[in-house]
C-alpha cells in the first residue's frame, strides 16, 4: 500500500481561491518591501541635498533666483534672505501639521518684496485651535522685515490627496500650491516659497513657533521594509505547509 499523500483536494475551488490569495498577498507583500526601499533611498537622497544647500551659506532671494533660474530642482533648499513687507490681509493656514508631537497648522503669509513680486513665507507652526488667518495672536510684525529661510518647492495634489476649491478665496489649503494661492495675491507670486527660520524684527510671542529644516534621518522606512519582507516570507513558506498537513 502506497503512503504518498494526494493533494486533489487543492483543486476545489475553495484552495484554488487559497492559492490565489496567497500568491496576491505574497506579491503585495514583496512590492511593499521594495516601496519602502525606494522610500529609503528618496530619504537618503533628500539628506545629502539638505546637507549640501544648508552647508553652502545665505544668498540673497534675488541672486538665487537669477543663479538657478525657476527650476524648483535647484532652488530646493536653498538658504536665502529677503526683505520685504508682510501682507496679513492674505494669510492662510497650512491645515494639519504636527509640531513636536502636538496637532496644529503652519501659517503661510505673502511676503512683498516692494517691486510688485511676492514669495509665500511658513512662518510657522501654530496649536490647532487658532486655524484661521489675520487673527492678532499671530499677526506678522508690521513694515519692513528681513526674512531668513529655506527656499522649497510647491506641492502638488496626490492620486488620493484632498482637493483645493479652483475659485474664490480660499483661507486654509491642505498643502502649498503656489499656483493656487496665485489666484488670490496682489503681486506676482514667486514659483517657490520660503520656509522660515528666523527674521528681524523676531515674532512677537509664541506662535507661530519656527518648525526648522528636518533632522538628517533615514525613518523607519529599513524597518518596514524587512517586516513587508518577512510577512511575505511566511506566506511562502507557511502556505505549503498548510498544504501538506491538510
Amino acid at each position: 500500500m502506497s503512503n504518498s499523500k494526494s493533494f486533489r483536494f487543492a483543486l476545489q475551488p475553495k484552495w484554488v481561491a487559497g492559492h490565489v490569495i496567497v500568491i496576491v498577498a505574497i506579491v503585495v507583500f514583496v512590492s511593499m518591501g521594495f516601496w519602502q526601499l525606494r522610500r529609503l533611498e528618496e530619504r537618503r537622497d533628500f539628506n545629502s541635498l539638505l546637507n549640501d544647500r544648508t552647508t553652502v551659506g545665505e544668498v540673497a532671494l534675488d541672486a538665487a533666483l537669477a543663479q538657478y533660474g525657476p527650476a524648483q530642482d535647484d532652488l530646493e533648499l536653498r538658504i536665502v534672505i529677503a526683505t520685504g513687507e508682510y501682507s496679513a490681509a492674505e494669510e492662510t493656514i497650512l491645515l494639519a501639521r504636527s509640531y513636536n508631537g502636538l496637532s496644529g497648522h503652519h501659517v503661510l503669509t505673502p511676503l512683498y518684496l516692494g517691486d510688485g513680486r511676492a514669495v509665500i513665507v511658513d512662518r510657522g507652526w501654530v496649536p490647532i485651535d487658532l486655524d484661521k488667518p489675520t487673527m492678532p495672536e499671530f499677526a506678522p510684525p508690521p513694515g519692513d522685515v528681513e526674512v531668513y529661510g529655506a527656499l522649497r518647492k510647491t506641492e502638488t495634489r496626490g492620486s488620493f490627496g484632498p482637493s483645493i476649491p479652483s475659485d474664490g478665496t480660499v483661507t486654509q489649503v491642505p498643502r502649498v500650491d503656489l499656483e493656487r494661492l496665485a489666484q488670490q495675491v496682489d503681486g506676482e507670486l514667486l514659483p517657490v516659497y520660503v520656509q522660515l527660520l528666523k527674521q528681524n524684527p523676531a515674532q512677537q510671542g509664541d506662535y507661530p513657533a519656527l518648525v526648522g529644516l528636518p533632522e538628517p534621518s533615514e525613518g523607519p522606512h529599513r524597518g518596514y521594509a524587512v517586516q513587508w519582507f518577512l510577512f511575505a516570507a511566511v506566506a511562502l513558506v507557511g502556505y505549503p505547509i498548510l498544504l501538506w498537513r491538510t
